[in-house]
């Protein structure tokens, strides 16, 4: 029937098949990255489904959409399934149909995981968020109102797109229903796009479907035709009724006994495939127009679930109106500014936090790689004010909240470019200030900007971007755009973009943003205080420690006092041979070269080793090596790192690959690249990150020194081109067996306490407790499989890894762990305590305070339970020394400045640290850095700190 002008302009509507997709985002999840809040909440399926909604509505725009769900209960199909009795299944070995007994409609399913039934709920709140209609109808599937839908809304006028990728749908394709397939690109599928995919019409769709069935739903169809023989069986005689009815002509044996001897299951499973259209179900067109979504909603559901990405996406909400910035004030209204934050208690103060990052981003957005003549434009003088850039001012903001703006009476807050301010009465003094608090977020980049300007800022700091990590410590990202999307509900509107580079009013919204957080953060750091256990005694005369401190004990006495430190290191840089590194690059260009033709001698093919595709092709296509058991059909065989080591086992040539990665890792990533990174005095300045990692331990980049190898000696030799200035030598303090140690505190094991009180080796005694070996006649391999049993215990080592470290039976690995826990009661205590301790508070605690969150603690998945007991083990141990080394930092950068002694404090790598110390204090450096990293804080056993001196970081001793 055509269509009149009229209707066929009526927008398009779409109907989406909610249930199939959060089936298909959980199932993908899961085999990818798990997901789950600081509180054990899964969001995998929730987080996948949210931004599926949102890309369907960013790509389409729907003015009109509708979520159909499946409801709780029995529908029509169970009845129709009771009258199939039975079953005849095709038996491969047998070559003959077993009669099996039919279990009913969808009877096989598995049970919906319980970690997906959790989130049905959150789901269903997005949809409401999000203000989409959700319909369904009692006795018909989810399947049934969708095709209901698409026949009364076609009816209408309006185009229907099912959103959708199950295949059963494209029955209900026509000239006016398509289905939108969002997994595939927007795939949309008319009736010529059905035909190329499935090879039949949509009208013929029912029929094949009848033929495959479905083990899913337990529809058997015509066992042993399959996906090929029920299209060409369609194609040939058109109708499943046809194909029995003339079941004589099929030749292919298995095909024709098959529809000969299961007419009867056939057709109702023609009857079961097929989505009914008369679900009489009532509707409003008005109720499926599209609409802006809600805000607030959506702003608790996200902060509930801890989706940070999400938060910053939504639109600003109610309470962000639009301020009109003053960056122009008047010498009155700074004063009256700065008086009335000496009132209030507060001065915010901002600048970009990723200056260095965004200023190289803006000054390269010309340059055309393919056309080199053309030379990059220069970056504005704003713009190069604003991200400061090498020899240009750095931009910074001093600015009340909205609140004080208005209370000055002022119709927006200060803006100042730091050059300017400082010139500015009063705004140096402010900054001096002792006793006016500073609200800032990332003090060491504040800090940086202010010490070209000869200005120190003093007074009391509040660092949200420190205060969210000790709140958040496993976010990933502590910006200030994701802290306030994170923390409250006002969002910022202006970002300094590549496109937008020097946007006035980012900074002074960010100081605004930054004075609210302050509040918020500075509450819930003295509020995350989960109960700590008992203080454990410490021997006669020591002091305790103190583990009922409050997060914010954890910032004000280690995290922020440990900002200026790092800042030190950082400008002072640590001093290498580029020399030494570039004959280890040539040398090793050689070695490499030489695995490559080995490589290609042994495969018989020349090809990219660095091409994950070509490699796969002619390891498991070309050689025909086993393919890895996650391989897939469709799928590109993975040679990832795990696949390769398990091949290294029986084949060779997968262990020269492994070496070859290995070799390239160390040139590009070490020996060619930290040459291009000194400075004019042959130095190397990393970037320090306090927020960086979930366990308390530094991290750094640009470039990254805290993963130099150390086990190969390839990467020992690499550390002999980490050397001191000229005329100075390199000091190195590494805290000795420092986790073992604090295993033997928190255990309070009697074997191990005993052994570290006098001096005993540690490993040599779990050799002769766990191994029988008499400590006299120990050989070196002996107490290395000793070591490997002692560290590996630490981090929750199982029998498989263990085997697999020592090259041993699982058998013998089992016994070995057992022995020791039998010996070492106190560690299997502390192991059971800590465990119980954390599946009630879901989080664990270091000696000193800081907390960090488990949630996953619970889970029903194995891997992700595993992993969470481990971390929850290791977390006291490395979470305390990394806590231990950074309150020695913070003692032995105060005491070098207090002595005004000339050596620097140059790298901190884990349990080590690394300074550059002239000659005359040799004597003085040694003797204070070893007594504040033993004596820094006082355990129930002693600590002990290696301090040696050498010509370079790989040869220095003792």
């Amino acid at each position: 029937m055509a269509k009149t002008q009229e209707s066929t302009s009526k927008p398009p509507i779409y109907l989406l098949d909610s249930m199939a997709f959060i089936f298909r985002a959980y199932h993908a999840m899961q085999r990818q990255r798990p997901m789950s809040t600081r509180t054990g909440i899964p969001t995998a399926a929730t987080y996948v489904f949210v931004n599926m909604i949102n890309k369907l509505r960013k790509d389409f725009q729907p003015q009109y959409l509708a979520a159909v769900y499946d409801l709780a209960g029995p529908v029509f199909r169970d009845a129709q399934a009771k009258g199939m009795k039975d079953v005849k299944k095709f038996n491969i070995k047998t070559q003959q149909f077993d009669t099996i007994e039919y279990a009913g409609y969808k009877a096989t399913r598995t049970e919906t995981p319980p970690d997906l039934i959790q989130q049905q709920p959150y789901i269903r709140r997005a949809l409401e968020a999000f203000r989409i209609p959700i319909l369904s109808f009692e006795g018909f599937e989810a399947d049934d109102v969708i095709g209901t839908l698409s026949c009364q809304l076609s009816a209408l006028g309006h185009k229907v797109f099912v959103v959708s990728s199950d295949k059963d749908m494209m029955q209900l394709v026509n000239a006016d229903v398509s289905i939108l397939n969002p997994t595939k690109d927007n795939l949309i599928l008319d009736s010529r796009g059905v035909e190329e995919i499935l090879g039949v019409p949509p009208e013929r769709v029912i029929d094949v479907m009848a033929l495959r069935g479905d083990s899913v739903d337990n529809i058997p169809g015509a066992p042993g035709i399959g996906d090929k023989g029920s299209i060409e069986l369609i194609q040939q005689f058109g109708t499943v009724e046809a194909a029995l009815d003339r079941a004589e002509e099929v030749k292919k044996k298995t095909y024709r006994e098959s529809l000969q001897n299961n007419r009867d299951n056939i057709l109702l499973s023609k009857e079961l495939v097929t989505i009914h259209t008369g679900v009489p179900i009532e509707f409003s067109l008005d109720d499926m127009k599209t609409q802006a979504p809600d805000n607030a909603a959506c702003r608790e559901l996200f902060a509930e679930l801890e989706f940070t990405t999400l938060l910053k996406e939504l639109a600003p909400s109610v309470d962000n109106t639009e301020i009109v910035y003053n960056t122009k004030p008047t010498d009155a209204e700074l004063s009256s500014l700065l008086a009335e934050a000496r009132k209030t208690g507060g001065l915010a103060i901002s600048i970009p936090p990723d200056a260095r990052a965004l200023s190289e981003e803006v000054a390269d957005t010309t340059t055309d790689p393919e056309s080199p003549e053309v030379e990059p434009e220069p970056a504005a003088p704003q713009t190069m004010s604003l991200f400061g850039i090498p020899d240009a001012p750095t931009t910074a903001v001093a600015a009340p909240i909205q609140d004080l703006a208005c209370k000055l009476g002022l119709s927006a807050s200060p803006f100042l470019a730091l050059e300017a301010a400082l010139d500015r009465e009063g705004v140096r003094e402010a900054l001096e200030d002792e006793t006016l608090p500073k609200q800032l977020h990332d003090l060491k980049a504040v800090l940086r900007a202010l010490e070209p300007h000869n200005v120190t800022l003093r007074g009391p700091v509040t660092d949200v971007m420190l205060e969210s990590y000790l709140v958040n410590p496993t976010h990933g990202s502590h910006t200030l755009i994701d802290i306030a999307a994170r923390t409250t509900s006002r969002a910022l509107t202006h970002q300094i973009t590549k496109a937008n580079p020097s946007d006035p009013n980012r900074l002074p919204e960010a100081a605004a943003a930054v004075q609210r957080l302050a509040t918020a953060l500075t509450s819930q750091l003295t509020e995350a205080n989960p109960e700590p256990a008992e203080p454990i005694a410490p021997p006669p005369g020591k002091t305790p420690l103190n583990p009922a401190s409050t997060l914010h004990d954890v910032y004000r006495h280690m995290d922020l006092p440990l900002v200026p430190v790092l800042l030190h290191m950082e400008q002072a840089g640590v001093r290498i041979d580029p020399a030494v590194l570039r004959d280890m690059s040539a040398r090793l260009a050689v070695d490499i070269d030489t695995l490559a033709e080995k490589i290609y001698t042994d495969s018989g093919h020349r090809f990219n080793i660095n091409s994950p595709k070509q490699l796969g092709e002619v390891l498991f296509n070309q050689m025909g090596l086993p393919k890895p058991m996650k391989y897939g059909k469709g799928k590109v065989v993975s040679t990832a790192q795990d696949v390769l080591e398990e091949l290294a086992q029986n084949h060779p040539i997968a262990a020269l690959v492994i070496e070859h990665r290995q070799l390239q890792k160390l040139k590009s990533t070490y020996l060619d690249s930290l040459p291009t990174l000194v400075d004019a005095e042959g130095r190397i300045h990393t970037t320090f990150n306090q927020v960086g990692t979930a366990t308390g331990r530094l991290s750094s980049t640009n470039p990254n020194l805290q993963n130099i190898p150390t086990r190969t000696a390839l990467g020992r030799e690499i550390r002999a081109a980490f050397i001191a200035a000229p005329g100075n030598v390199l000091m190195s303090a590494d805290y000795s067996q420092i986790e073992l140690r604090l295993m033997a505190h928190f255990s309070q094991d009697p074997l191990l306490l005993n052994a570290y009180r006098t001096n005993q080796d540690i490993h040599t005694l779990t050799a002769a407790e766990v191994f029988g070996v008499d400590a006299g006649t120990m050989d070196k391999e002996t107490r290395a499989r000793a070591k490997a049993v002692n560290f590996g215990i630490v981090y929750g080592i199982s029998p498989f890894g263990l085997a697999a470290q020592l090259n041993i039976d699982q058998k013998i690995a089992k016994t070995y762990i057992e022995t020791y826990f039998d010996r070492y009661k106190g560690v299997r205590t502390f192991i059971d305590k800590t465990l119980e301790t954390v599946r009630t508070d879901q989080a664990v605690r270091t000696a000193f305070g800081r907390v960090r969150p488990i949630p996953d603690i619970g889970s029903r998945n194995p891997n992700m339970r595993g992993f969470a007991e481990r971390t929850a083990v290791n977390t006291p141990l490395q979470g305390t020394a990394a806590d231990l080394i950074k309150l020695a930092m913070i003692a032995l950068d105060r005491e070098i400045t207090r002595r005004e002694l000339k050596s620097k404090m140059t790298l901190q790598v884990h349990d080590e640290l690394l300074f550059d110390v002239v000659p005359e204090e040799v004597e003085e450096m040694q003797a204070l850095v070893k007594d504040e990293m033993e004596n820094v804080a006082e355990f129930s056993i002693p600590i002990v700190a290696d301090v040696g001196v050498g010509d370079n970081w790989r040869d220095i001793k003792g």
